[in-house]
């Protein structure tokens, strides 16, 4: 049965234990830490390459005691009384360096970053005053790693996360360059999800869509992420599955300070909240995400007639009783810190958060091929998400992870709409769909340092993620317009299907780095490495179909659903279910193995190359329907190498240049011949069994500069070129349906701005202000196969905008606690659908496009006593739409022409929040 088939309540037992556990390592009173000492903590890199460096003695001036970074090139002082103090850092080899006028404040850790510079020969000590923190998760800190990576890479951290409106990865990504979000999926520079690839903690993460191997972003709450990152070229240390980028989601893993925090918030939506809304009753575990209602129903056999029973059983409610939306709301739960065993350390942090949504759009278009339905819909989503890290160091050079992430989400839609008219009559439409998901993911790392073999390092994790979709009771019923009434027929099947997908992913990867030395000792490094990757898939369904026997009076057929469809009018010749063999089950086995090598090293003085080659074999089989053999089978080793040159031209300017060859797999559903529906109206889906992979050849070049520490000017332009391109077309065969398809070849040029200023410049009194900004230009081209018709001759490639603009500008004044954020978001008209001619040599007909949208959001947040803040936010405030239209109507468009249309409305926030 697909009933309960969504069910993991003991992975929420497990994390109510966790938590309960870890709170035995709070701190309680005076013994938990001298009320008038505190620590320094850290990190120390190699300030040419941005890697770690281990062994390096670190004192506090005028303090007894040396510690020495571990393999991360983190270090944690002893406890000093709290005040002003210097901190140096000195490692044979290597200029020392001193930073001065360090506050460490009673009960607390501050955090600071060191960065050595190589010295043949022993020089004077370097000085610096201190800055602020620059963590990994600060903004300053992510510049900094960014301006050392090992190619070309930008991100957004947990710092400015919390500057913006944004509850989600998939909102956050909207801030780092060239990124937008379609449906919840990343897009890099511009080209559709399918050419990304998404990561979580630098592992593949395992998916719930069913026809996606990119997972939905919106599963990662925002106070969840450390940092997002997305790398733009190619490292032979990173899979080549992908052309726009790589982009991995870090959550948080080994804090400094104690952390203790609880949040509470609030929200009001212009279109929903207080509004009459319809809503299917409630019961059970609903609130929490799973089906506490028992949707769904048994799978059957195809053709299988069904019996009076079975048909009376399933859910009877087409148009549930109207009720007033509540207000959105969500709380969000934290504990985390670190516990010293002598040399060793244990760092743990657990996060839970939990949030409602309602939505009400009684004015929506959706067509995608057909006629266009207006519609009232209504919608409710709820979410569950957490992490829990446990990170364990064994003295300085031993460390090992146990990283897990679990995320569930339920959204139940109500809709009713008239039709326009397709040949057969304006419809009057009922659909009501429930979805649920859950992604788990579990990683056990582990991280080695061996001095005595050359400094070398040994990196390996394994990693378990499961994944899962059930459709549960996705319902459709049409009435027909005969002049005098709506009247429900057999001229249309009506529609009632339930599905479950099952994605389980398997990897195993180790990595070997040998620094040596051509300048100077260790100024490079080699690295190898392999990684074994098992995805299996099992997609199980049933669709029915209603059909009105000759026993049902025909005055029946205009009665409304929940009448027509009552117990004394099902059975045998009168109203009765079939099974049909629309959706297709399958079993399927992906499996990527890879080897790589790459040398990173200063050919020359300040020129830096990163470069080698990776092996990857893809093996994908699919198996359609019981024992019917196999139905898809691939097999393809391809060699992916890539070169990433960096020239140093000052301490703060950076000119990068890279070349390099992925590639871009189909989704083993797309290999499928069956089809599926729409989760809400929509023309199906199908797949297709001669689908082949994309190759992609990369060039890239940037100039960058970093005139400070939270400041970025940057100048990029790419050029891609793709072999065999997957696109997804749509066709009317017998319907309109749904099917990707391989284009013969297609380009993206595209160059990318980006900058962050301090407005100090202009006046002291705006040093505060801190502008930011990002804009991709894009040029792209196509050249489709003519057995899917004649195209234009500047076709653009599917699902790439001309342009990309994110804007910002935040104030934070420092005292009193206050941040002001404002974000603009806009992205130009982009193509989400071909239309495929009837026959060869024919035209093909009008694409399906995305008008371009803008998105205005703010937030402000003001802290008091240190640990309590109050936040308010506002998304969407130009109200702006969704439409999808056929190519290039701009003006005055007649309805007709409108294929999909949808309103959120503006939404507002209150928040509430304690933090230790």
């Amino acid at each position: 049965m697909i009933r309960q088939s969504v069910s993991h309540r003991g992975s929420v037992v497990g994390a109510v234990a966790l938590i309960a556990g870890l709170a035995s390592f709070m701190p309680t009173g005076a013994g938990a830490q001298t009320p008038a000492t505190g620590r320094v903590a850290g990190r120390v890199v190699d300030k040419a390459t941005g890697r770690s460096m281990a062994s390096v003695r670190i004192s506090v001036v005028g303090k007894a005691g040396v510690v020495e970074s571990d393999l991360d090139g983190r270090f944690r002082t002893p406890l000093v009384e709290a005040g002003s103090y210097s901190v140096r850092a000195a490692l044979i080899g290597f200029k020392p360096v001193q930073v001065d006028s360090i506050k460490v404040t009673a009960g607390q850790t501050t955090t600071i970053s060191l960065a050595l510079e190589v010295a043949p020969i022993q020089l004077e000590e370097l000085t610096v005053a201190s800055d602020a923190p620059t963590r990994i998760s600060s903004s300053a800190g992510l510049l900094a790693a960014q301006q050392n990576a090992m190619a070309v890479v930008d991100g957004i951290s947990a710092e400015t996360i919390s500057r913006t409106a944004d509850s989600d990865a998939g909102q956050a990504v909207l801030r780092v360059t060239g990124l937008s979000v379609v449906e919840n999926k990343v897009v890099v520079r511009g080209l559709s999800e399918r050419y990304s690839n998404s990561q979580l903690n630098g592992v593949e993460i395992a998916s719930p869509e069913p026809d996606k191997k990119f997972v939905s972003l919106d599963v990662f709450a925002a106070s969840l992420i450390e940092s997002i990152i997305a790398a733009k070229t190619a490292t032979p240390d990173r899979p080549g599955d992908f052309a726009g980028g790589t982009v991995d989601i870090q959550t948080k893993e080994f804090p400094d300070n104690f952390i203790f925090s609880f949040g509470m918030s609030q929200g009001f939506n212009s279109r929903s909240t207080f509004k009459s809304f319809a809503r299917t009753p409630r019961s059970g575990s609903d609130f929490l995400g799973f089906n506490g209602s028992g949707r769904g129903f048994p799978l059957v056999a195809p053709g299988q007639n069904l019996g009076e029973r079975f048909s009376e059983a399933l859910t009877n409610i087409w148009t549930p009783k109207s009720t007033k939306a509540g207000p959105d709301g969500g709380v969000d739960f934290a504990i985390g810190g670190r516990k010293d065993f002598g040399g060793d350390a244990l760092g743990y942090i657990m996060s839970v958060n939990y949030g409602t949504s309602r939505g009400y759009n009684p004015d929506r278009y959706d067509a995608e091929g057909e006629a266009p339905t207006r519609f009232e819909e209504s919608s409710e989503r709820i979410e569950l998400a957490g992490v829990g890290n446990l990170t364990y160091r064994l003295g300085g050079n031993q460390k090992f992870g146990f990283k897990n992430f679990y995320s569930r989400s339920s959204e139940e839609v109500v809709r009713v709409g008239v039709g326009g008219d397709n040949g057969d009559g304006t419809s009057l439409n009922y659909q009501v769909s429930y979805v649920q998901q859950y992604v788990t993911q579990s990683q056990l790392t582990g991280d080695h340092f061996f001095p005595g073999l050359g400094n070398s390092r040994v990196e390996w994790k394994g990693s378990y993620g499961q994944a899962e979709r059930g459709d549960l009771d996705n319902r459709q019923l049409r009435y027909f317009d005969n002049g005098s009434g709506y009247v429900l027929t057999n001229r249309r099947p009506q529609f009632r299907g339930t599905n479950n997908l099952v994605d389980k992913s398997y990897s195993g990867q180790v990595d070997w780095s040998l620094p040596f030395g051509l300048r100077a000792p260790g100024d490079a490094l080699l690295k190898v490495g392999g990684l074994y990757r098992r995805k299996n898939r099992d997609f199980d369904a049933i669709s029915l179909e209603l059909v009105a026997g000759p026993d049902l009076p025909v005055s029946y057929l205009s009665l409304p659903p929940e009448e027509l469809l009552a117990p004394e009018n099902l059975g045998p010749g009168r109203l009765s279910y079939t099974s049909l063999p629309i959706l297709t089950p399958y079993v399927g086995t992906d499996r990527v193995s890879a080897g790589y090598a790459m040398a990173d090293f200063e050919l020359l003085p300040a020129v830096r190359i990163v470069g080698g080659a990776r092996v990857e074999k893809w093996y994908a089989q699919l198996i359609e329907g019981a024992g019917a053999g196999i139905g898809a089978e691939r097999i393809q080793t391809d060699v992916l190498w890539s070169t990433n040159l960096t020239y140093s031209m000052s301490a703060t300017t950076n000119l990068r240049a890279a070349a390099y060859r992925t590639v871009a797999r189909p989704d083993l559903r797309e290999l499928s011949t069956g089809g599926y529906p729409a989760v809400v109206g929509g023309p199906p889906v199908i797949g297709n069994p001669d689908l082949k992979a994309a190759g992609i050849l990369n060039a890239d070049l940037r100039f960058e500069v970093y005139p400070a520490a939270e400041e970025l000017f940057a100048v990029s332009l790419f050029a891609k070129r793709f072999t065999d391109p997957i696109v997804t077309t749509y066709r009317d065969a017998g319907g309109v349906v749904i099917k990707p398809d391989n284009g013969t070849k297609a380009t993206s040029l595209g160059a990318e701005f980006e900058f962050r200023k301090r407005l100090g410049f202009l006046s002291s009194r705006l040093q505060p202000f801190l502008a930011n900004g990002n804009v991709t230009l894009i040029r792209s081209r196509v050249t489709m196969p003519a057995f899917l018709g004649i195209y234009a001759d500047d076709l653009e490639f599917q699902g790439q905008s001309p342009y990309l603009v994110n804007l910002g500008l935040t104030y934070t004044p420092g005292k009193p606690d206050l941040s002001v954020s404002v974000l603009f978001n806009r992205f130009g008209e982009r193509i989400v659908r071909y239309p495929a001619a009837s026959g060869a040599g024919l035209a093909a007909g009008a694409n399906i496009v995305e008008r371009p949208r803008s998105a205005l959001d703010a937030k402000v947040k003001l802290g008091f006593w240190n640990k309590l803040s109050v936040s308010l936010s506002g998304k969407n405030l130009l109200n702006s739409r969704r439409d999808l239209t056929f190519d290039r109507v701009l003006n005055d468009e007649p309805s007709v022409r409108i294929l999909g249309r949808s309103l959120t409305g503006m939404s507002f926030s209150m928040g509430l929040s304690y933090a230790y």
